[in-house]
């Protein structure tokens, strides 16, 4: 029994037509005087400090100079961003690990539309706390800024595993393009900088919406989606993205209707048609298109160009899309089992879908060769590696000149036990793709599995040829070296080059699993 719901009237105060922003220019004509008393009061020492100590709640460390730091941040709020940008500098250049610091230098840059020198300060703080998701979440829109939609999608999704909940990023949005003199115009251009702000804020909710979509979240999704339109009223991609999250996943057709509707307009009023196509396909009350195979094409580049973004869930909708017009869509099939992968990646459980998409596109396309390799990786991956033997070895005589073949196959072969043909097979990978560091690596590791140490080290030294700066072949050479090899020389060479290669990574348990190796060597 669903619970029992008293509705109370709530009082509205803006519609689409009637924006906070009307409303404050309402009020400043009406009453001029108390407008200028609120404005001079923000302004004010105390309120600032109070922001800053808001700051300091959300972003907590123990600062050598607090003072300066909260000089920093003043000067940052006002919109005195060279003044906010010395001194943080300065604090950054004292303390190394202040990430705080570091953080809102790159905040700084960014208001400053430096956004190369914001992701690198950016970068620099997550380096130090890689597990504030604020600061991906602001990683991500300056990728946007720079126009590179993959890195910002991938930082996004990042800020979401790290805040879950819509409620911890609208706040931190909220507050610090509110607060944080992001938008503030010190020169009296604030009709400018109101609209800059607008156009920011609703795509930094439209990409926190895309990224819920892709874990599932769909209520957070809606309430991202619904303040995109809400702070851009003309905003087509999140009237689209509402629409399709009420056909697929809130089941609420007719909101739907009403959102695709209004997405058409704002496309066609933009002369996006494209787009327009796809939001009537979409709808279930559409007319179906004269030609379904032009849709189903159409669905498929719409489902490449989200999976390029790195919007993998919105990629498979299109894949299904496509699907429905095309009903033996080989292509269709075959990329919606790569996202349905990639969805894996994120820690999503879709890798039986994977597979399932993977083998309907095998038995479409009998012979096509690049499906029997991702399903022949997507069941290693599940430990089916006896299927993925079988697979493999078939798909090696329809295409006997595929080095990715061959290197699936080696490392099957090597998960079965079966260490011989697996250094035939990765030995096979290797002539044809010389500089493939996989199948040389995976080849030493058959190498070592078969106890032939000195064959090992000669493949472990061909990869790092190839890759100078794989800690782990330098490890493996070291280990070799102090014990089946015995040269206390060349292993001290190598262990150390590993030991240097791993304290880059900030790998410390491989850094004193070395330093445990020299110890032996040296007793």
């Amino acid at each position: 029994m669903k619970p029992t719901i008293t509705k109370t009237p709530k009082t509205v105060f803006t519609t689409h037509d009637d924006t906070w922003t009307t409303l404050g220019e309402q009020l400043r004509q009406k009453y001029p005087e108390l407008a200028e008393k609120v404005a001079r009061f923000q302004e004010s020492d105390q309120v600032i400090g109070r922001l800053v100590d808001q700051v300091c709640d959300l972003f907590p460390y123990e600062w050598q100079d607090r003072h300066a730091f909260y000089e920093g941040m003043i000067l940052m709020i006002r919109g005195h961003n060279v003044g906010a940008l010395g001194v943080l500098t300065e604090i950054c250049e004292a303390d190394s690990e202040s990430y705080a610091a570091h953080y809102f230098l790159g905040y700084v840059c960014g208001s400053m539309g430096q956004y190369k020198q914001e992701v690198e300060w950016y970068r620099k703080a997550l380096r130090i706390r890689p597990d504030i998701g604020q600061i991906h979440f602001d990683l991500a829109c300056a990728f946007w800024a720079q126009g590179n939609d993959p890195k910002a999608y991938d930082s996004m999704k990042r800020a979401v595993r790290l805040a879950p909940g819509f409620a911890t990023l609208d706040h931190w949005l909220t507050f610090s393009s509110d607060n944080l003199g992001r938008y503030l115009d010190i020169y009296g251009n604030e009709e400018k900088a109101q609209a800059e702000k607008a156009r920011c804020v609703s795509h930094s909710y439209y990409m926190l919406g895309n990224a819920f979509v892709e874990y599932g979240l769909n209520a957070d999704a809606r309430s991202a989606f619904k303040n995109a339109v809400r702070v851009d009223p003309e905003f087509s991609p999140a009237y689209y993205q509402l629409g399709a999250l009420h056909i697929k996943k809130l089941r609420n057709p007719k909101r739907a209707a009403q959102y695709l509707q209004k997405a058409v307009t704002c496309f066609a009023h933009k002369g996006d048609m494209d787009q327009v196509r796809l939001a009537q396909w979409l709808s279930r009350d559409s007319v179906p298109p004269e030609n379904p195979g032009e849709a189903a094409d159409q669905w498929l580049q719409e489902g490449l160009r989200l999976h390029k973004q790195g919007r993998y869930q919105a990629a498979v909708d299109a894949y299904k899309m496509a699907i429905k017009f095309r009903e033996n869509f080989l292509d269709a099939y075959y990329n919606m089992g790569i996202a349905y992968g990639s969805l894996e990646d994120q820690g999503l459980e879709t890798l039986d879908r994977a597979i399932g998409s993977f083998r309907h596109a095998i038995r479409l396309g009998p012979e096509f060769i690049h499906a029997y390799i991702a399903l022949g990786a997507a069941y290693l991956r599940c430990g089916q590696f006896e299927d993925a033997v079988e697979l493999l070895e078939q798909g090696t005589r329809l295409d006997p000149e595929n080095p990715n073949l061959f290197y699936y196959l080696g490392t099957a072969y090597r998960s079965t036990q079966r260490y011989e043909e697996a250094v035939r097979s990765l030995e096979r990978s290797a002539n044809l793709a010389p500089d493939s560091v996989h199948a040389r690596f995976t080849m030493a590791l058959a190498l070592l599995d078969s106890e032939k140490h000195e064959e090992a080290a000669e493949a472990l030294k061909q990869t790092i040829r190839i890759k100078p700066d794989l800690a782990d072949a330098y490890l493996l050479l070291g280990q070799l070296y102090a014990t089946h090899l015995r040269n206390t020389e060349q292993c001290r060479l190598y262990l150390a080059k590993g030991e240097k290669l791993y304290a880059k990574l900030k790998d410390f348990q491989k850094v004193e699993r070395i330093r445990e190796i020299l110890r032996i060597v040296d007793e």
